[in-house]
């Protein structure tokens, strides 16, 4: 099962945050200066401490390594986590199967040169032709970005080497507000956990 945590930035303050992350993620806060995106990942990691505490695990004892293109993962526990933040939407997906997420808030991008330099042609195409191509634009980018992160790949493969198409049967995505936001694993039970309220 998929549970997918979301939140809408500035839902909590940064000490409401603070206080409720664990000591690994206060740490990792604390030896960063980058504010407004550290707020983000902190949202992050904060959503996926409740995940995994829901998978019956305690963030504070949990050992968290990263593969060598930077994904996140718990060893020698059945359960894995992904964080992805945009303009307007936080969340992390955590399952007891492999996982990605990704999220992309809708604003004004040079669709037509960014998918035709890293997009597959017939992608390229299909938001060309479609009746809202910017839309369109967004929404394969947030599957081709969840599926990168649900192989632990991440941008170290080229965006171009596979079609969207290829991989639906593993992909869901939903809109939210302005925001796309995809999940790529076992789709086939997904538990929605809106935080932050």
């Amino acid at each position: 099962m998929i549970r997918l945590y979301y939140a809408v930035p500035g839902s909590l303050s940064i000490r409401e945050l603070y206080e409720r992350a664990d000591s690994n993620t206060r740490r990792i806060f604390d030896d960063s200066a980058k504010a407004a995106h550290d707020y983000c990942s902190l949202f992050c990691r904060v959503l996926s401490d409740i995940g995994l505490a829901e998978y019956g695990m305690d963030p504070e004892q949990l050992q968290i390594y990263k593969n060598e293109f930077g994904k996140e993962y718990i060893v020698d526990k059945p359960v894995y986590y992904n964080v992805s933040h945009s303009r307007e939407l936080l969340c992390s997906a955590v399952s007891d199967s492999e996982i990605g997420v990704d999220c992309e808030t809708v604003c004004e991008k040079d669709w037509d040169a960014l998918s035709s330099r890293f997009f597959t042609k017939r992608e390229y195409e299909a938001i060309r032709d479609s009746s809202d191509p910017l839309n369109e634009f967004f929404c394969v980018w947030t599957k081709k970005e969840s599926y990168v992160k649900y192989t632990g790949e991440g941008l170290s493969r080229p965006l171009d080497s596979f079609d969207v198409k290829d991989i639906e049967n593993i992909q869901t995505t939903y809109r939210i507000a302005n925001t796309y936001l995809t999940v790529t694993g076992d789709i086939s039970h997904i538990r929605f956990m809106k935080e932050g309220n």
